[in-house]
C-alpha cells in the first residue's frame, strides 16, 4: 500500500508476472498471471479469490484499484492470450500452474459489469491446450471494415488434443504453431488453411494487429531445427479463413542497418492514430543465452523500419512483463509497462522481483514533426500534474487559434462591411430607379389623359358644327349640285 496526497492509503498492483493487460477507455485492466501467494492447484476456493478479482489502472489519475467480479473466471491463469474489443476483454487458454495442465477454453470479460462469460470450456476439441502464445482480434477480410468479428489464436506451448496437417507440433515440449480461429457470430471454432511462409513451432513471441485483417509477429523460441530465440518478423493476412505469411529477415527490407537481436518473452503494443501507420513498439526481454535485453525498439509499420530510443533500465530490464499504450493526444502517447521479473531461475520460482516502484511506469513517448522521443517517466503522483500540464499547453493553442481566428474574423467583418455597403448602394440605385421609372409612368398617364381628353374635345366640336344651321345650307347646296350633275349626264 502507499498514500496519495491526501494522505489516504491507495492500493498497489502486487508483484507478477505472465499475467495480461488490456487497455478499454482510460482504464487498463490488469489479470491473472503467476504471483506470491497463488494457489496453483486446479481448483479451489483460494484461487478461485485470485482469479474473481482484476486490477483496474485509472490512466487519468495513475492509480490502482482492485475490482471484484462476478460469474465464473477462467482456470488456466498463467500465459493467458488476451485482446480487447469494444467493452469486452477476450480470455484464451493458459496455464493452470500444476503439472502439465493446459486449457483452450474462451471466456469474455464485460468491462461495464466485471460479468464473466464462458464462451467455450476447456474440452477435447479441434484446438490444442496451450499457453504462451498470442491472441488477436481481427475481421474476415470479406467485408467493410468495423468492429472484429473473429479471434485469432497463434502457436504457443500445450497439449495437443488434434493434429492437423497444415501445422507443426513439437512433442518434446508441445510447442506448435497451430491456428485456430474463433467466429464471435457463429460461437464456432474454425481450422484455417495456410499459405506463404509460415512462421515454425513458436512460444513467448510478441504480435499485434496493425490493420482490419493483418498482423504482425517477432521474435520468440522457436523450433525451427533447434530450440532458439528468432529475431525475425512474420507478417499475416486473414482472408476467407485462409491465412498467409510472409518472413522479413535482415536485410529484406531497406532498414539502414538497424535490426533488433533475437529474443523472447519481450513485450509489445502497437500505437494507432499518431504516425503515419501503426507503430510496434516492443521493450525488453531475454536473448538465447537468458541474459536481459535492454532495449526499447519502435517499428514503422509501412516500410518496416526500426528505430532504438534509449529508455531507463528499470523500463527495459525485465522480461515475462506487458506493455500498452494510451494516446493521450496528438503528440503524446503513455506506454504502460507492467510487472515482470529481473532473473529467471526456473521451475517458475521467482527470481530478482522488481522494486515496488517499479512494478507500474509510465513513459511518456513524445511524436513530433514525424519524429519520436522519450518524455519523462511518470508515476501516480505526477501522471495528473501531467495533464494539467498538457492542458495548459493546448489552452495556449487555443487562445492562439482565437488570436487567429480574431484577426480573420475581422479581415471578414470588413470585407461583410465593403459588401453590405455595396449592397445599399445597389439597393439606392435600384430605388432611385423604380422612381424614376415611376415618374415617367405618371408622366405618361397624364400626356395619355391629356390626349384622350384632346380627341373627346376635337370629336364634340366636329359634331357640333355638323348639327348647327350653317351646316344645313352646305349639305342642301351639296346635294343640288349632284342633282344638276346627274341631269346633265341624263340630257346627254
Amino acid at each position: 500500500m502507499d498514500r496519495n496526497l491526501d494522505g489516504k492509503v491507495q492500493y498497489q498492483l502486487r508483484h507478477k508476472y505472465y499475467h495480461t493487460t488490456a487497455v478499454v477507455g482510460d482504464v487498463l485492466y490488469c489479470w491473472g498471471g503467476n504471483q506470491e501467494g497463488l494457489d496453483k492447484s486446479h481448483d479451489s476456493p483460494t484461487k478461485r479469490e485470485c482469479t474473481s478479482v482484476i486490477d483496474a489502472f485509472n490512466l487519468l489519475s495513475g492509480a490502482w484499484s482492485s475490482q471484484p467480479t462476478s460469474g465464473t473466471p477462467p482456470l488456466g491463469i498463467i500465459g493467458v492470450s488476451c485482446t480487447p474489443i469494444s467493452n469486452n476483454i477476450y480470455y484464451f487458454g493458459g496455464w493452470c500452474g500444476h503439472d502439465g495442465c493446459f486449457h483452450n477454453s474462451l471466456n469474455c470479460l464485460d468491462t461495464c459489469t466485471l460479468q464473466w462469460k464462458e464462451l467455450q470450456p476447456t474440452g477435447d476439441n479441434s484446438v490444442t491446450k496451450r499457453a504462451y502464445g498470442g491472441m488477436i482480434a481481427i475481421g474476415t477480410g470479406s467485408g467493410s471494415e468495423g468492429e472484429p468479428q473473429q479471434l485469432l489464436v497463434i502457436g504457443g506451448q500445450g497439449t495437443a488434443t488434434q493434429h492437423h496437417p497444415q501445422f507443426k507440433y513439437d512433442y518434446g515440449a508441445a510447442i506448435t504453431n497451430e491456428q485456430s480461429i474463433y467466429n464471435l457470430f457463429s460461437g464456432q471454432w474454425i481450422v484455417p488453411f495456410v499459405s506463404g511462409q509460415c512462421f515454425p513451432p513458436a512460444e513467448e513471441f510478441i504480435i499485434q494487429k496493425i490493420s482490419y485483417n493483418k498482423g504482425i509477429m517477432h521474435g520468440g523460441l522457436v523450433n525451427d531445427g533447434s530450440y532458439c530465440s528468432t529475431d525475425s518478423i512474420y507478417l499475416f493476412q486473414l482472408s476467407h479463413n485462409t491465412i498467409n505469411w510472409e518472413c522479413l529477415k535482415p536485410g529484406s527490407v531497406p532498414n539502414d542497418g538497424l535490426w533488433p537481436d533475437a529474443r523472447n518473452r519481450h513485450a509489445s503494443t502497437i500505437i494507432n492514430g499518431v504516425s503515419t501507420s501503426p507503430t510496434l513498439v516492443m521493450i525488453g526481454g531475454v536473448d538465447s543465452d537468458e541474459q536481459l535485453v535492454n532495449e526499447c525498439w519502435l517499428l514503422e509499420t509501412k516500410q518496416y523500419s526500426w528505430i532504438k530510443i534509449p529508455l531507463p533500465d528499470p523500463v527495459t530490464g525485465r522480461f515475462h512483463h506487458t506493455v500498452s499504450s494510451f494516446v493521450v493526444n496528438p503528440n503524446h502517447v503513455f506506454l504502460i509497462i507492467v510487472g515482470g521479473v529481473l532473473v529467471d531461475i526456473g521451475h517458475n520460482v521467482f527470481g530478482a522481483p522488481l522494486n515496488d516502484s517499479d512494478i507500474t511506469i509510465v513513459v511518456d513517448l513524445i511524436f513530433n514533426d514525424g519524429q519520436w522521443s522519450v518524455g519523462p517517466v511518470l508515476d501516480s503522483h505526477n501522471i495528473p500534474l501531467f495533464y494539467e500540464q498538457i492542458l495548459k499547453e493546448r489552452r495556449k493553442e487555443l487562445i492562439g487559434m482565437n488570436e487567429c481566428m480574431t484577426d480573420k474574423e475581422k479581415e471578414l467583418q470588413v470585407i461583410n462591411e465593403s459588401l453590405r455597403h455595396d449592397l445599399q448602394v445597389s439597393r439606392i440605385n435600384n430605388q432611385s430607379l423604380q422612381e424614376a421609372l415611376l415618374a415617367l409612368e405618371s408622366e405618361k398617364s397624364v400626356l395619355e389623359t391629356q390626349l384622350l381628353e384632346t380627341k373627346t374635345l376635337l370629336t364634340k366640336q366636329k359634331r357640333d358644327q355638323e348639327d348647327s344651321p350653317h351646316s344645313d345650307n352646305a349639305k342642301k347646296l351639296k346635294t343640288d349640285e349632284s342633282v344638276e350633275e346627274k341631269q346633265t349626264m341624263t340630257d346627254g
